[in-house]
């Protein structure tokens, strides 16, 4: 039996096969946001820094995520504001590349007064400063 193999459509065949594996691929990463998950640790009342005390002062009553560099460490503060209601507690921080500009997005959930707390400090392992904040607040329940 002779068997002839047309070399043509085997090489198209592969290079077809290629780029559809390919686009299963690259596809994807197109259209998804590339996020770094920051790990960071809740800073106990007594046990935060009193220039972060000193300087929360000024943004208790504003809703606000902060950064701050302090001894080689870097602290996210966020404030609820105004809202007497409700306390927050940190969900998770993430760090995004966004035009070549480092974005921390904070995101927090509003909860119930007695479960959550008017302002949390938390202390991460991160080394430089984002060149930007986002806050990301979600009522619980929603």
């Amino acid at each position: 039996m002779n068997v002839k193999f047309n070399i043509k459509g085997v090489v198209y065949g592969i290079l077809i096969l290629a780029l559809i594996i390919g686009g299963f691929i690259a596809i994807p990463n197109i259209f998804m946001e590339k996020s770094k998950p920051v790990d960071y640790t809740m800073v106990q009342r007594e046990a935060i820094p009193e220039k972060i005390l000193d300087m929360m002062d000024k943004y208790t009553d504003q809703e606000r995520a902060l950064a701050v560099k302090l001894d080689k460490k870097i602290y996210v503060i966020v404030t609820r504001g105004n809202d007497n209601e409700h306390g927050i507690e940190m969900d998770k921080i993430e760090m995004i590349k966004d035009d070549d500009k480092n974005v921390m997005r904070v995101n927090v959930t509003y909860k119930d007064k007695e479960e959550s707390y008017p302002y949390i400090v938390v202390e991460t392992n991160l080394t430089d400063l984002p060149d930007r904040i986002e806050l990301n607040a979600v009522r619980e329940g929603n």
